[in-house]
């Protein structure tokens, strides 16, 4: 049988490399591969500083529409503030903690499969290995490797077989981060009324949270893939349309009350 391909025993020697890697980082540090790190919590702060951002640019554009006295738009401010990051950051943990147990509900339930069901666990093992194009003596050593430590094997069979992240969700540090990103977003546009009043913070507060909004999008841009002009526009011109509808319906109730 002639000897494989440069090409197929590079990706064989690859897989495994992959594979491999919860085993040997344990013998000593590897060089890094520059990906981004922090990848964990960038939902909570993308999504808590925007939603910081547009919720209170709104609420403030919403009573600066119905009102023009500077002591009752700070107040909503405050208030949005204040509430929004309470009310996201309870969410965060209440999702957060319930996915945590629903993992380690999961995860006891493959300890003991691996413990009691120990040649049906082999089998998949060796499924998904096979999945990835691994086969013959390879995969044999490959699936022995695995299953000589249980932790680690657990750890490939709930990311591999149950499509779980490598990591377990932190409920108090997800919360954490969603408040303070909320509360860092949404200071923004109340910032400019401490310091004025009338049409001159009403703008400052807009180019405020317009310039906050673009750094958001091209925050996303530079942990993810994309342009960060396009992303951070993309940003900037969905928080304005919140601005423009929130801003009418002020204007309408305060002409009408």
């Amino acid at each position: 049988m002639p000897p494989p391909s440069d090409n197929a025993f590079g990706r064989a020697v690859r897989h495994v490399g992959r594979i491999a890697r919860p085993w040997t980082s344990r013998l000593g540090g590897r060089p890094s591969e520059g990906h981004q790190k922090g990848g964990n919590f960038l939902r909570e702060l993308v999504f808590g500083t925007n939603d910081g951002l547009v919720s209170n640019v709104a609420l403030v554009a919403a009573v600066a529409g119905g009102t023009s006295n500077p002591n009752v738009i700070l107040l909503g401010g405050i208030a949005g503030l204040v509430a929004g990051a309470i009310s996201m950051a309870l969410g965060a943990y209440v999702s957060t903690k319930s996915e945590h147990e629903f993992r380690a509900s999961e995860e006891a339930r493959e300890r003991w499969e691996v413990e009691n069901m120990r040649e049906q666990e082999l089998a998949e093992t060796r499924h998904i290995f096979r999945l990835k194009g691994i086969t013959g003596p390879l995969l044999d050593e490959v699936v022995a490797a695995v299953s000589r430590d249980h932790e680690q094997w657990i750890k490939l069979m709930m990311t591999e077989e149950l499509g779980f992240a490598d990591q377990s969700p932190k409920p108090k540090l997800s919360a954490t981060v969603m408040g303070l990103a909320f509360s860092v977003g949404a200071l923004f546009p109340v910032v400019p009324y401490f310091l004025a009043e009338g049409d001159a913070a009403f703008i400052t507060s807009l180019s405020l949270t317009a310039a906050a909004l673009f750094g958001v999008g091209a925050l996303r841009a530079s942990m993810t893939t994309g342009s960060m002009w396009r992303k951070g526009l993309e940003m900037v011109v969905l928080g304005g349309a919140a601005v423009v509808i929130a801003n009418l319906i002020g204007r309408a109730v305060g002409v009408n009350v």
